[in-house]
């Protein structure tokens, strides 16, 4: 507002309040590595101003981050980022399925989950006994396909939850 004149300014703002130790451990790793913070944002919001060209951010968009624990969702409609969110499932859940499922460690479950993302036909692993398998990736995505529905069923409430609506488009990352 610098140079301009007036009596009254009003604006909106969406604040979040990030614990402590968070913030307190993000500036101690910076300082370590002789950098210094000028600003700090949301993932999903970051991810939204690298993916999303802010000219389509007039429209109702979703992304959706989904990381190992957390899916963290971010919402533009006007031009800027409207609502943030998180849902408390992710890719770990995908993982814990295949662990339970095929009776391997987290490991070697996360290196099925990649083979299976790669376009793997089949995929061959080891189970925590020592037993050498091969399983069809039809039959490992049918393995994973409750923890997949789980995952789609609670972004999808958290979606609807925080826009009172369906999005023209959601733009998934993770």
């Amino acid at each position: 507002l610098q140079g301009h004149r007036g009596k009254k300014m009003k604006t909106d703002i969406i604040a979040t309040f990030l614990p402590g130790e968070v913030v307190d451990s993000l500036y101690a790793s910076m300082g370590r590595c002789g950098l210094k913070v000028s600003n700090i944002t949301l993932e999903p919001i970051a991810a939204m101003n690298a993916i999303i060209p802010h000219e389509l951010r007039m429209l109702n968009l979703v992304l959706v981050d989904i990381g190992a624990g957390t899916s963290d969702i971010a919402i533009s409609e006007g031009g800027s980022v409207v609502a943030y969110t998180m849902a408390t499932v992710a890719g770990d859940e995908i993982t814990e399925a295949i662990v339970q499922s095929c009776l391997v460690d987290f490991h070697m479950a996360e290196q099925m989950k990649f083979s299976l993302s790669e376009g793997a036909k089949s995929i061959h692993y080891e189970d925590i006994l020592g037993f050498s398998y091969k399983i069809s990736a039809a039959d490992l995505k049918e393995k994973v396909q409750p923890a997949v529905e789980n995952l789609c069923s609670e972004i999808c409430g958290r979606i609807l939850e925080i826009n009172g609506k369906a999005p023209a488009a959601v733009f998934m990352v993770g």
